[in-house]
């Protein structure tokens, strides 16, 4: 596992000096970055290769998530860590001690400890490796077809159950059909509404 030591601290700086200038930006455009500034083992990987992949993925989040560790103990910045952006916002230095805290607890991040632990990196084996590039675009096309549904019912991203319920009520008995609606409309009222209602 410590074959990896020597490289660590070449792509943390890489990373770090990427987000000064891009603090909001894709994991993708992060990885791409790496392999342009030829950082070891990234200038080796070709991401159409699955292990490849996956190893570049791995090392990339790998690395955010030791930067969101330093930057958590140093309180100079907090990293937001997504499946399809990372934001670094800086902190206001004037933090007291229990906001601090209550920070620290309400973004733990379920994720951060498969990605800090490297035997993850050297143990996943093909099959696994399939499971999760699966797993991987089915949620990001739910988030497709989730904003798609929020779009057709007219509903800000951060709609919860009982909005949605209640502008697809609105929105039914504008667009049903035996009330003079489009049929082509209420249509997909109700088929944002049966994506919505599987997410929520």
């Amino acid at each position: 596992m410590t074959a990896l030591n020597p490289y660590l601290v070449a792509i943390l700086d890489e990373i770090e000096q990427f987000l000064t200038c891009f603090p909001l930006c894709s994991e993708h455009e992060i990885i791409k970055h790496l392999q342009n500034e030829k950082i070891p083992p990234f200038d080796a990987f070709l991401l159409a290769d699955m292990r490849d992949l996956f190893s570049a993925h791995f090392l990339c989040m790998h690395a955010l998530y030791k930067l969101k560790v330093q930057y958590q103990q140093t309180n100079k910045y907090k990293l937001i860590i997504e499946s399809i952006k990372v934001q670094r916002i800086a902190l206001n230095e004037t933090l007291d001690c229990n906001s601090g805290l209550k920070t620290a607890i309400e973004t733990i991040d379920p994720l951060e400890s498969y990605y800090l632990n490297l035997k993850h990196f050297f143990d996943t084996q093909e099959d696994e490796i399939s499971d999760l590039l699966k797993s991987f675009w089915q949620k990001y096309r739910a988030q497709d077809s989730k904003q798609a549904a929020f779009n057709t019912l007219n509903l800000p991203n951060n709609a919860d159950a009982k909005m949605i319920k209640a502008q697809y009520l609105r929105l039914a008995q504008i667009h049903h059909p035996d009330k003079g609606g489009s049929t082509e409309m209420f249509s997909k009222i109700n088929q944002a509404k049966d994506i919505l209602d599987k997410l929520f």
